[in-house]
């Protein structure tokens, strides 16, 4: 049965020594809480109807006062100004699974550096609502889904075996006073689709986009797209997407071979979101949003029964909601996610996801945020695993010690893991740096 989820989740598996990457996060970790002070961060406000770090505007992401390595003598603050933005961060994560799983009792670590660029083309060229920008990103490390949870809704976001790539390297264009946004080049396809508002301070990848969407062209490997954004609203849009999302595709690829995350050779995956966002409504006086979206893929794609088929897809809906301090600094917001696809290729077929969180729970801490969710994944019976389905609780703490980064201790518990293993209980150490 692990061959089946290899098959499916990760066709490569590439071992690489990060105990270092564990030791240092864990020495960060140690000392951040020694000197922790109140977080001096600004607790984000509600989330609009999508959102997205890739399509704010250069100049909105300065002043540098929040990273770390600071406006470097006043040279960024110039650069920015005329409309080149320099950033870039790193994560570093060390995981033990206690029990269960693949194998427990050993701790093995992750770490991903980005290095980013943006241009602003009308300070640059004189173009009104263009930019360009491009991300460097390295991943080393082991994948511990595989080499300590097994399991199949992948518990860290980042898992991935290591690779040295352009991750991102697009252009956008807004036109007609901002309705309608054009966006061509190698894009992540989360960063623009199916986005979990209120998931993203977690770490599991089913608060980020359903395990039912398979073929999403994202981490580990964004894939070239030409993507349209209407917006005639501020309260709806509906976005479209052409992504050339196969094993063939290794633009921008420089080290390692995150196209093989892909099931296909050839084909695109195309994909279709609609959504609006409230102030408030008539079940909660606070601001929410819902997308529902639709995709498919026309390639041809083995089946579980071994048999070949051409095309899939699937669908799925979130529901994000303020259910507490709209106009306050610790607000307590919450998630819904559904996703459904086709049982003849992907052992998860039906994905339900619900969550919260809670920036500010000590009031002596407004920057702070912790959560919980719980992620259901049904296993189809053409997948011919032990058990039907996956269960994922995971909860956390995000501590922000300073302005320029955070730690994140998060514990998971994880039934059936990978619809074979002995239950889980997987901790990781998250340490975030913005540079």
């Amino acid at each position: 049965m692990p061959e089946i989820r290899s098959a499916i989740l990760r066709p490569l598996i590439v071992k690489a020594n990060s105990s270092i990457c564990t030791v240092v996060s864990i020495l960060l970790f140690c000392f951040s809480v020694a000197y922790a002070r109140t977080g001096t961060g600004t607790p984000s406000g509600d989330a609009p109807v999508k959102t997205t770090d890739f399509t704010a505007s250069v100049a909105d992401r300065t002043p540098f006062n929040n990273e770390a390595t600071g406006s470097w003598g006043g040279v960024r603050d110039g650069l920015a100004g005329r409309g080149i933005s320099l950033s870039g961060s790193i994560v570093l994560e060390g995981f033990n699974n206690f029990m269960g799983g693949v194998r427990s009792g050993e701790v093995v670590g992750a770490s991903t550096i980005d290095l980013s660029v943006g241009l602003d083309a009308e300070k640059l060229l004189g173009i009104a609502g263009g930019e360009l920008y491009a991300d460097l990103e390295d991943h080393a490390g082991q994948d511990p889904s595989n080499a300590i949870a097994g399991d199949l809704q992948v518990f860290d976001k980042l898992n991935s075996p290591p690779y040295l790539q352009l991750f991102e390297f697009w252009y956008q264009q807004l036109l007609f006073n901002g309705a309608l946004r054009v966006k061509v080049g190698k894009i992540d396809a989360n960063s623009e689709f199916s986005v979990v508002d209120y998931g993203l301070p977690f770490l599991s990848s089913s608060t980020q986009v359903s395990p039912t969407v398979f073929l999403f062209p994202t981490t580990p490997d964004p894939m070239p797209a030409v993507n349209l954004f209407f917006t005639p609203s501020r309260s709806f849009y509906t976005s479209v997407g052409a992504f050339y999302g196969n094993r063939s595709d290794r633009f921008g690829d420089f080290i390692g071979n995150p196209e093989f995350n892909q099931l296909s050779r050839y084909g695109g995956f195309f994909i279709i979101e609609s959504g609006f966002s409230w102030r408030s409504s008539f079940i909660s006086p606070f601001a929410g949003n819902l997308k529902v979206g639709a995709w498919g893929h026309d390639g041809t794609f083995l089946r579980l029964d071994n048999t070949m088929q051409t095309g899939t897809g699937g669908i799925y809906a979130i529901i994000d909601q303020t259910i507490f301090g709209h106009n306050s600094s610790r607000p307590i917001r919450t998630f819904l996610e559904y996703g459904l696809t086709q049982q003849t290729i992907n052992p998860v077929y039906e994905h339900y996801g619900a969550g919260f969180t809670w920036t500010g729970l000590l009031a002596s801490r407004p920057a702070d945020i912790a959560g919980l969710t719980a992620q259901y994944a049904a296993i189809g019976p053409e997948a011919g695993l032990r058990y039907d389905y996956e269960l994922a609780f995971e909860t956390f703490y995000t501590l922000k010690a300073f302005r320029w980064g955070s730690i994140m201790p998060d514990l998971q518990y994880i039934v059936h893991p990978g619809g074979t293993y002995r239950n889980a209980l997987v901790a990781t150490v998250h340490l975030s740096v913005h540079l």
